[in-house]
């Protein structure tokens, strides 16, 4: 999603939200506005860029959206970007001097904070992504491209729940959900 100058047209064919909060609503042509109109303040546009997708590690199948929606609208939440290197058996020695074996340098981290989820998009994201591996399609800043890389969804899982159902837990509310995808 990136919100739109008002220089800008409505046009055909095009998904427009606007955004309260953490929350986007999808905007209804014709209800809303009408194509070929001038952008109101305050109006998003959907775009390839902001999504991710997902697919089994080794598979030639189709990529996924990941996730699968938030808030009704198919886009990848805020996230953190990071490259770190990798050490083994790295110390400081007794004159205080870091020792490092560097494995490898520029290991690809996606910190994700999710606002809210229900137990099914909650039960589908851990379902998707309980292989060893994973491809992960996404646009990569640092290199200015779309890339794929073999990545892994750490173990720490974080978040919120709220049993709004005892027996109907898809239906349940959980909210500040905190993950990471790690480059192998």
């Amino acid at each position: 999603m990136y919100i739109l100058p008002t220089s800008a047209k409505y046009r055909d064919d095009t998904r427009y939200y606007s955004k309260s909060g953490d929350t986007y609503t999808l905007l209804v042509e014709g209800t809303d506005y009408t194509v070929g109109n001038s952008i109101s303040n305050g109006v998003y546009e959907e775009t390839k860029g902001s999504k991710m997708y997902l697919r089994n590690w080794g598979s030639s199948g189709a990529y996924s959206e990941f996730p699968y929606k938030i808030n009704e609208v198919n886009t990848i939440p805020e996230h953190d970007v990071s490259e770190n290197d990798v050490d083994l058996d790295a110390y400081t020695n007794t004159k205080g001097k870091i020792i490092r074996n560097r494995v490898r340098h520029d290991v690809t981290s996606l910190d994700f904070e999710v606002p809210t989820w229900s137990g099914a998009e909650l039960h589908d994201f851990f379902e998707y992504t309980k292989g060893v591996w994973f491809d992960c399609l996404y646009f990569d800043e640092s290199m200015w491209a779309w890339v794929s890389k073999k990545m892994y969804r750490s173990g720490t899982v974080k978040y919120h729940k709220y049993m709004v159902y005892d027996y109907e837990p898809l239906k349940n509310v959980y909210t500040e959900i905190n993950f990471s995808f790690i480059e192998e």
